[in-house]
């Protein structure tokens, strides 16, 4: 099933009432702000972890790490960047985030900050993160893991993960349950516009 089609008629409220459904464990998080107002970003995670920079470890380049990430993800990952240690550094500017565009990452989403916000809002993908900065945190922060497990918010994004993140928040959906957490999100949705109705109308 296409993203387009998964993400039709769901928001990220249905979507977590339909995860609870399923799983006992917490499956969102909250605090994440979009480059551009209104925009829905959903895809494959793809994930790097970031952390504090040692100057005794290689240098890891952030395009370099994304490419590798988005080859074990299926086409159309978002690339989900972790910097638990640091969440008001920055962990990509203009420029990152318009190589991670072109190596084909259909959205980033940064638990950390990033510079050059007005600029991502012009790009095509959608791009989230905790907040903005001006300052370039290269002697802060390296990549220290691809593709592993990330904990950030209250929850665990493995890579492959369905994530969807609206201006409400995220939520995390094992790939293989997408669909039909999905069609369940919009049944919730159709439920709950049919209790409005019957509100309105008594």
């Amino acid at each position: 099933m296409a993203t387009d089609d998964l993400t039709a008629g769901v928001t990220s409220a249905s979507l977590c009432d339909a995860m609870a459904r399923r799983h006992a464990h917490r499956c969102h998080a909250v605090g994440l702000m979009p480059a551009r107002a209104g925009q829905v970003t959903a895809g494959p995670a793809a994930t790097i972890r970031f952390g504090p920079r040692r100057d005794d470890l290689p240098d890891h380049d952030l395009a370099a790490a994304a490419e590798r990430a988005m080859a074990d993800v299926p086409d159309g990952a978002v690339v989900v960047i972790a910097a638990p240690d640091a969440p008001h550094e920055a962990v990509a500017g203009g420029k990152k985030l318009a190589a991670l565009e072109e190596l084909g990452a259909t959205g980033v989403i940064a638990w950390g900050a990033i510079r050059d916000r007005h600029e991502a809002a012009g790009y095509r993908s959608g791009i989230w993160a905790l907040g903005e900065t001006p300052r370039a945190s290269g002697d802060l922060l390296q990549v220290i893991e691809v593709g592993g497990l990330l904990t950030f918010g209250g929850v665990t994004v493995s890579p492959g993960d369905w994530v969807y993140v609206d201006e409400a928040g995220l939520v995390v959906v094992p790939w293989a349950e997408r669909g039909e957490v999905a069609d369940a999100a919009r049944a919730i949705e159709a439920d709950d516009a049919e209790a409005v109705r019957r509100i309105r109308a008594s």
